[in-house]
């Protein structure tokens, strides 16, 4: 068996192992965004790649017999504090977004918080609310002035009170959220710098000139000073 024949079956093994993977990921990807939500994409089903966008994810129901506020968690006590919350009995609801992360021609999806260090929390009543408020890496409760009519004969003037929000202007919030929510890759761009790892363009500067279905991306590749457009797939760039 010769060098070049070697080559070449050590070539097609790498190029089905993308092939594979790439039909793994792409399954994943159909499975989330196939939970009662729908695609504007006109791409045919079983069609969605990385430039699928998927819209729309279960929204989450805001209980308006809850009293409900905003809490800032302690820098990099997020889950304990989340933890800390439930086991306290409060209902907590932290806006996250999705988005795909292509690395060495591997697709990965991640949720990422909206909103850094911020849950919103519902308790039963003031007496709940305090106990919400010492939980574990729990920071504070967002409050807002107002003015204090407690006790007659005080100054007049501002208190800080825990500001609490609307249950139905929470809901659209949550629901907007929801169905908005687009998954986009992430390092790969149009426009963005890239270097072709495999192919007989291997080690060449492109540039990303349009994201195509089934993780195909069409580059200009500098030949010679020339950008010249040639159609790859994802797996064959490294974003740099």
């Amino acid at each position: 068996m010769t060098v070049r024949s070697q080559n070449q079956r050590a070539k097609g093994r790498r190029q089905r192992e993308r092939e594979r993977r790439q039909r793994r990921e792409q399954r994943k990807l159909e499975q989330c965004g196939s939970a009662g939500s729908t695609s504007t994409s006109p791409a045919a089903p079983g069609a969605r790649s990385v430039a699928d966008p998927i819209f729309g994810v279960a929204s989450p129901t805001i209980d308006p017999s809850l009293c409900w506020y905003i809490a800032r968690t302690k820098p990099r006590m997020g889950d304990r504090a989340l933890k800390a919350l439930q086991d306290a009995e409060a209902v907590t609801y932290q806006p996250r977004s999705t988005e795909v992360v292509v690395r060495r021609g591997r697709r990965m999806i991640r949720c990422v918080p909206m909103l850094i260090r911020t849950v919103f929390i519902g308790v039963r009543d003031p007496a709940h609310l305090d106990i919400a408020k010492g939980s574990i890496g729990v920071a504070e409760i967002v409050c807002r002035p107002v003015e204090d009519t407690t006790t007659q004969g005080n100054i007049a003037g501002p208190v800080l009170k825990p500001a609490r929000l609307d249950a139905e202007g929470l809901q659209r919030f949550v629901d907007v959220i929801a169905r908005g929510e687009i998954v986009e890759p992430v390092g790969i761009k149009v426009g963005q710098s890239v270097l072709v790892m495999d192919g007989p363009f291997a080690s060449f500067p492109a540039a990303v000139e349009e994201i195509l279905p089934h993780d195909r991306l069409r580059v200009a590749v500098s030949i010679f000073g020339r950008p010249s457009p040639v159609e790859l797939g994802i797996a064959d760039v490294q974003a740099v």
